[in-house]
């Protein structure tokens, strides 16, 4: 069966905010998410300059109830299908960003007008906004090394975390600091930021479960540049594309799945509703000594070799990248079949030298093509052509990754 593919393009947008009226009653007979099929093949779109017409949003009217904790009566902009901590709505001809942190159950209220200079200090925002081809907004990143898009590691480096330096970053002006929330908390350095005057907005994508509600921050990282539409069709394409790849694999052999191996001697299993284990039951797979919930558990290395005596694959060995080393960290692991059949594999086919993973930059917003890598190391007969975007499996020799 031949590879599905997202064909990701710009599309035009005539009108401009004196239609609202008429906008209004059309949405009445339409549904939030009036998506198209798949089409084609994926490639970032150009960066472009859009005007005023283009940049304005439909407004669309939808009911108010969701699965969003505290959603605000009103005209809803985008009301999310899969992502649980963000939607956007029109307050007063002001377009409004609602953000919710699920570990402290809190909601943030963020009016948006056009940015036009960014700072993103994570490597996943940078994905979203490339991928509405918008790149050329961003003036600073955090970790410039460990970015695998080429263009953005160009881009100037303002620190890490408590290493920022608040010289350069106040020195960029930017409109707009992308961070992330940490555990419900406000860290010192997001405080520090603020203080200076800084407009700090911290993007919860990563507490998603479902890894296509990640994927659907492509809507609310739009709405700065005024392309919901746009971003909207994207994330469409990239659905539909995973609800294919997902029914090839349903009514599949359930694959018995170990993942991840030591990290600071202690080996973490991600929870049954976390993304990585949904990504697993979609390709076809059964995670072991996963718990109920979200969050990871630990297990003993000796509880994991039993794990490892049952499984049909291993995954995500950390940062491993050749069996060699995971038989140094201990040799049982080199007598379970699934080692000595070569079937493991890791997620870091993609890499920086320094040791940046894309598939933690262009993963967040390519679940599709994580999902068919999984899909093709699970059951490789229903995708036999397959070319892997992020997996590679390990060999007894080290081969080389791919660096940007």
């Amino acid at each position: 069966m031949s590879q599905i593919r997202v064909h990701w393009q710009k599309k035009s947008r005539g009108g401009h905010t004196g239609c609202l009226v008429l906008l209004l009653l059309f949405a009445l007979s339409s549904t939030l998410l009036g998506c198209g099929q798949g089409r084609g093949v994926k490639q970032p779109v150009r960066e472009q300059k859009q005007s005023q017409a283009q940049q304005a949003a439909q407004v669309q009217v939808v009911p108010v109830q969701s699965a969003f904790p505290h959603k605000t009566p009103g005209l809803i902009l985008y009301n999310p299908e899969y992502a649980q901590n963000f939607y956007l709505a029109l307050e007063d001809g002001r377009k409004v960003l609602y953000l919710h942190d699920p570990a402290s159950d809190k909601t943030f209220r963020h009016e948006i007008g056009t940015v036009k200079r960014v700072v993103c200090l994570s490597t996943t925002h940078l994905a979203f906004i490339h991928a509405i081809g918008a790149s050329a907004s961003v003036c600073g990143v955090s970790g410039a090394r460990y970015i695998y898009n080429p263009r953005l590691r160009q881009c100037t480096d303002v620190g890490y975390e408590s290493s920022i330096n608040y010289e350069t970053l106040l020195k960029l002006a930017p409109d707009v600091v992308f961070a992330y929330s940490i555990h419900g908390k406000t860290a010192d350095y997001i405080t520090k930021m603020e203080q200076l005057g800084l407009n700090v907005i911290q993007i919860p994508e990563h507490t998603e479960r479902h890894p296509l509600g990640k994927a659907e921050f492509l809507v609310a990282f739009a709405a700065f540049y005024g392309l919901e539409d746009q971003a909207r069709q994207q994330f469409c394409e990239i659905r539909d594309a995973y609800l294919k790849y997902k029914s090839l694999a349903t009514g599949q052999k359930k694959e018995k799945v170990l993942i991840n191996a030591p990290f600071n001697d202690i080996w973490y299993l991600p929870g049954s509703e976390s993304h990585q284990n949904i990504f697993i039951g979609d390709a076809g797979g059964v995670l072991l000594g996963t718990c109920p919930g979200v969050n990871s558990s630990t297990i003993s290395t000796e509880q994991a070799y039993l794990y490892a005596l049952e499984a049909d694959v291993w995954l995500n060995p950390n940062h491993y990248t050749q069996l060699a080393e995971l038989e140094n960290l201990d040799n049982r692991f080199a007598r379970v079949p699934c080692f000595r059949d070569g079937n493991v594999w890791n997620n870091n086919l993609r890499s920086t030298p320094e040791g940046g993973s894309d598939y933690y930059e262009s993963g967040a917003i390519s679940p599709h093509l994580i999902l068919a890598d999984l899909i093709a190391i699970l059951h490789p007969s229903l995708l036999p052509s397959h070319t892997f975007t992020y997996y590679r499996q390990l060999s007894r020799s080290q081969a080389a990754p791919q660096h940007p």
